[in-house]
């Protein structure tokens, strides 16, 4: 999942929201991240480098977007904030991987 984010532009192959996680696993992880949006991206990311995962092939959320929303307009991941909230995720499932698998570094 690391690599197909860092090669679609930071998008993820599924809605991060959909995330089912073992408690030990989040906690050891650090949980959320505290970021002001990506918070489940970061925590999706973290776990795909260190856990086996499955994916459900069934909806598990009905996503609706309202005009106010932030990700309903169109400019939205343009800003260097988004940008550099992307790089941190990144940066921390990167680390986690080169933990375990200090040749994929």
């Amino acid at each position: 999942m690391l690599s197909y984010s860092h090669d679609n532009g930071y998008r993820l192959p599924v809605h991060p929201a959909t995330l089912c996680i073992r408690r030990d696993l989040s906690l050891a992880l650090g949980g959320w991240m505290a970021l002001p949006g990506g918070e489940d991206t970061g925590l999706l990311l973290a776990a795909s480098v260190v856990a086996d995962g499955y994916f459900i092939d069934e909806p598990g959320l009905l996503y609706r977007k309202h005009p106010d929303q932030i990700t309903a307009q169109a400019d939205w991941t343009a800003t260097a904030e988004w940008q550099l909230r992307m790089q941190l995720i990144e940066s921390r499932a990167i680390a986690l991987r080169s933990l375990l698998l200090p040749s994929a570094a």
